[in-house]
């Protein structure tokens, strides 16, 4: 299905931008506008709920492959042999994301690292997307990509800081008491 009008009503960002509307602004944008499955799906991709519309199913694929990667590559830094016990089944294989993942784990810098993960899930949501800016998996990639990009602007060094300095102090509170 073809979405020409309401796709083309959507506010364009790059990536590390901040986010142009919230996603529920998204959602309810949406009503009136994509079919039944595609608002459920949109609907699922933004809040995590069940869905097996085959958008959905790619991305959580891809995604799972992407925190499986991750799981391997934190034991690997931790000196565990096995992550097994980290790792869940996912279909499809993306190269990409394998390589996406070990490049973003040379990042010494968490904050950078977080950054490099969400670059690679933006591009992969590209990738699900297709050639055709008008289609749903268009219309749901945008939706998947405004998350990432409300998770980056939630993600500032100087918070970080702060939580990590409270924590610090918290627990040297509960060690001296």
């Amino acid at each position: 299905m073809s979405y020409e009008y309401f796709a083309s009503t959507l506010p364009s960002f790059a990536f590390g931008a901040p986010p142009p509307m919230a996603p529920e602004a998204l959602l309810a944008a949406a009503e009136g506008n994509l079919g039944a499955a595609d608002l459920a799906a949109l609907g699922a991709l933004l809040s995590d709920g069940p869905s097996d519309h085959p958008f959905v199913t790619a991305w959580r694929d891809r995604e799972t492959q992407l925190r499986n990667a991750v799981a391997r590559a934190r034991a690997a830094r931790l000196g565990e042999a096995d992550a097994s016990r980290w790792l869940r089944p996912h279909g499809g294989w993306s190269a990409a994301v394998e390589a996406g993942v070990a490049a973003a784990f040379q990042e010494p810098d968490p904050l950078r690292r977080h950054r490099a993960l969400a670059r690679l899930r933006w591009d992969q949501t590209l990738e699900l997307a297709g050639l055709d800016p008008f289609s749903a998996a268009a219309v749901l990639a945008y939706a998947v990509r405004l998350r990432i990009a409300a998770d980056l602007a939630k993600a500032d060094e100087e918070q970080g800081l702060a939580r990590l300095k409270k924590t610090a102090n918290s627990e040297q509170r509960t060690a001296n008491s």
